[in-house]
């Protein structure tokens, strides 16, 4: 047994070095030098080498074999001639907008209008990040050119959410006079039940003028319907959407800091309380003064180019991004992430068992400790005899400080059972047209649902990308924020699930659960909360919330709906990552558990035995150590015995190779659609009396497919064939990956690696590389519609949908 291990661990190392050697580029002139170069076992080399092997054959395709074919198609994706495989291209297309500056600055004279004083909504990201970096750089240089936390407070920028989400769908009440606007009544015309929530929302028309004054807009600027909260109901798409945008505009609360997230660090700065559209200040005619332009002498200033990458340069060559303090790195994150050059370097992160022991003493502890700050503060304040600058600075809250400790006194009047549903999401009624009915989406941002074609431009192979596109910029950002701030998470639930096939997500899953110890989801609120993270420019104009929610501080079951701890939330279209924390609590554990809790017990060890608040259950030896991995491209922590996890979780996830309508096809590593499968068989093969029996028998020809299937697959479908080049590098590595964390039968995992150099030297190989997906911005504007349009609709449909829609 230990000769075959070791056999076993020299035939994976073998394998380990042949990648690593392939991972340079080749050119190959003829056959021979390709076929003695290239390992002979198809099982080894193809998956993890293919698309970094550049041939230059004089033959004619028909001539190759099945392994030069595969190369070759993989090739012709990355060489992307006439775009025709435009989605291989993750690069950003579209980063610069020309504009006129005269349509952003005041107007001359009274009949003039531009975007200062006109009630419609303007939303361009590009502008909007192109003026607020500039001015983030300038202040930088001034205030703060070491870009040190100390000076975070002297860095300020204005705020308003019109300026970061598009709220324009809110222009065709705009357009209207105010006594014409639609009315609330019209939000709940068409929804499932009555809401319970009857002041949800207010008639514009009844706003007093003061009212219309703490919101901090005029009348013309606002719908007829102004939201205060949700109602709680399911209603059509249309009518969701716009509860959640007429919120956001008039009463959602700006957030506390913006953070800038780049390679090696992040740039950030506050935002100022008030609402305050960028057009409305004097930001963009800095811009212009910056750049020799005199925003005074209008006849004479040319069309300006914005560009959020070039400024984002100008800042990074002025102003050095901040790296993660090391006081902030509790657990040496920066160990695993940053320092790959020693391979025999053990990429685990260690969590002491405390770190799942937060509970009502650490709430009253860190309660009594801001209290006293503040008592230090006024007395400061009040008392000539007490006053020192000293004191000010010394005790003063920070804005993130003080939203935490209102936050631990809110909480802490509330029992478990008694707090009130902090989150609250899209519901949708379903339709002939609509077959989303919501539920994972924050209402507030909601832009659309994943399935929803939200108007004629859009297809349903358009969603798919779009679809793709936000998981992936979600998971990316979020682990990019988290290592940047030395924050620690595993994926857990339905990632970990997908990963152990393929290392990727699911195609016909949209949610990302992620979980934490309980004293680190305190750490991200009392840090983190209500801030915003913008995505590297350089890949992208992703937008990300970070909501804690208020009740984070309870560990035990909630009488209500608060499961969740915190979200991600994307605030372009309100999908989000559900984060919950695992901790001690006072609720009984399973029967499950007993024969561990027994175990402890008898050999007087403490029972280390913790849970969300969804009644997910997990021991300390599950998670910890936490094992560094990938999934779909991005750096991810997993727990420890993961294998353990999922056959509780999911009695026979790691097994079946179907799931709604999807199989897992060994040959490229991926979940396809069973459309996309079967025109490689013939219909004897598979059909069969009863249903059950059918997807056996395309189980068994997916499991037994050659070579010369996965080319036919590559060939008939370019979509799989974009896929399979966008990700077979990853899903390579995860399959030597998964040999070396599990026995042989794939169902158990090996819990002690420390000893395994061949896991080692894998791991130290996982980075953060390039997008595998383009950016949402490019694809929503620009993408979609160059490369993949909605075909034209006849009159005749357009009016059959009109009906269906009045009839839902």
């Amino acid at each position: 047994m230990a000769e075959f291990k070791l056999l076993r661990k020299t035939l994976l190392l073998f394998v380990f070095l042949n990648i690593c050697y392939f991972i340079k580029v080749y050119h190959f002139k003829d056959d021979n030098k390709f076929n003695k170069i290239l390992v002979k076992e198809e099982s080894v080399y193809s998956p993890y080498s293919e698309d970094k092997i550049i041939i230059n054959f004089k033959k004619d395709y028909s001539t190759l074999n099945t392994r030069q074919k595969v190369i070759y198609l993989l090739n012709q994706v990355a060489a992307n001639k006439n775009d025709q495989y435009w989605l291989a291209n993750t690069t950003m297309e579209n980063p610069s907008i020309s504009l006129n500056p005269k349509d952003f600055l005041p107007p001359v004279n009274e009949n003039e209008m531009t975007w200062q004083n006109n009630p419609l909504l303007y939303y361009e990201p590009r502008f909007t990040i192109a003026v607020i970096l500039d001015e983030l750089k300038h202040q930088l240089q001034t205030h703060n050119p070491d870009n040190t936390k100390e000076n975070d407070h002297l860095i300020q920028i204005p705020f308003s959410w019109s300026d970061w989400v598009d709220l324009t769908d809110l222009n065709g009440e705009l357009l209207k006079p105010v006594e014409e606007r639609k009315r609330c009544k019209w939000l709940q015309k068409n929804a499932n039940k009555e809401t319970k929530y009857p002041d949800f929302c207010k008639d514009l028309v009844s706003l007093t003028d003061e009212e219309v004054e703490e919101i901090g807009l005029t009348r013309e600027e606002m719908p007829g319907y102004v939201v205060k909260t949700s109602p709680m109901n399911k209603a059509p798409h249309k009518e969701v959407l716009m509860q959640g945008k007429s919120y956001l505009l008039s009463q959602q609360e700006n957030p506390l800091t913006i953070v800038f997230l780049t390679s090696n660090g992040t740039y950030e700065a506050q935002i100022t309380g008030k609402r305050q559209k960028l057009v409305q200040t004097d930001l963009f005619k800095n811009y212009l003064t910056r750049r020799n332009i005199d925003p005074t002498k209008r006849g004479n200033i040319p069309n300006v180019d914005l560009n959020p990458q070039k400024v984002f340069q100008d800042l990074l060559s002025t102003v050095p991004p901040r790296p993660l303090n090391p006081k902030d790195d509790t657990y040496d994150v920066s160990k695993v992430t940053q320092h790959k050059e020693d391979t025999s370097v053990s990429r685990q992160i260690h969590i002491d068992p405390s770190a799942f022991h937060y509970g009502q003493e650490d709430i009253d502890r860190q309660i009594a400790q801001y209290e006293k700050r503040i008592t230090a503060l006024q007395d400061a304040i009040t008392n000539e005899i007490k006053y020192e600058p000293s004191i000010l600075e010394h005790h003063r809250l920070d804005r993130h400080e003080l939203n935490h400790y209102n936050g631990l006194k809110y909480c802490n009047s509330f029992t478990p059972k008694d707090e009130p549903t902090y989150y609250k999401l899209a519901t949708l009624r379903k339709t002939k047209e609509n077959l989303d009915s919501g539920w994972h989406y924050e209402w507030r941002f909601f832009n659309g649902g994943m399935r929803h074609l939200k108007d004629e431009t859009w297809t349903y192979p358009q969603l798919e990308v779009r679809e793709q596109i936000i998981l992936d910029r979600l998971l990316r950002n979020w682990f990019k924020f988290a290592e940047s701030k030395g924050i620690i998470s595993w994926i857990a639930h339905g990632p970990l699930l997908s990963w152990y096939w393929d290392g990727l997500m699911f195609p016909f899953d949209i949610d990302i659960d992620l979980q934490m110890p309980s004293s680190e989801l305190n750490r991200l609120a009392s840090k983190h909360n209500m801030t915003l993270v913008i995505e590297d420019l350089n890949e992208g104009y992703g937008k990300y919330l970070i909501d804690c929610s208020t009740f984070i501080h309870h560990r035990n079951v909630a009488g209500r709906d608060n499961h969740i701890d915190a979200r991600f939330i994307d605030i372009d279209t309100g999908t989000y990552i559900d984060i919950t924390g695992i901790g001690i609590n006072d609720e009984k554990p399973p029967s499950f558990y007993d024969e561990y809790i027994s175990s402890k017990k008898e050999n007087n060890e403490p029972v280390e035995l913790y849970m969300d608040r969804r009644k997910h259950w997990l021991n300390y030896e599950k998670i910890n150590p936490l094992r560094y991995s990938m999934l779909g491209g991005v750096p991810v922590f997993i727990p420890n015995d993961i294998m353990a996890m999922l056959n509780n979780e999911y009695s026979r996830g790691t097994k079946s190779f179907y799931y709604e309508g999807y199989y897992y096809v060994p040959q490229v590593r991926l979940w396809l659609q069973e459309k996309r499968i079967l025109p490689l068989f013939s219909p004897e093969e598979y059909e069969a009396p009863t249903e059950d029996a059918r997807q056996a028998n395309i189980i068994n020809l997916i499991k037994t497919m050659t070579l010369e299937d996965k080319v036919e697959l590559l060939e008939q479908n370019q979509d799989i064939l974009v896929e399979y080049y966008l990700t077979q590098k990853y899903t390579g590595f995860h399959e030597i990956e998964r040999r070396l964390m599990m026995d042989d039968s794939m169902q158990k995992s090996i819990l002690n690696l420390d000893d395994s150099n061949e896991y080692k030297h894998l791991t130290a190989k996982f980075e953060l590389g390039e997008p595998v997906r383009k950016s949402l911005f490019d694809f929503l504007y620009y993408g979609r519609f160059k490369y993949m349009p909605a075909p034209p609709r006849i009159e005749q449909e357009l009016d059959e949908t009109s009906d269906a829609q009045k009839t839902a």
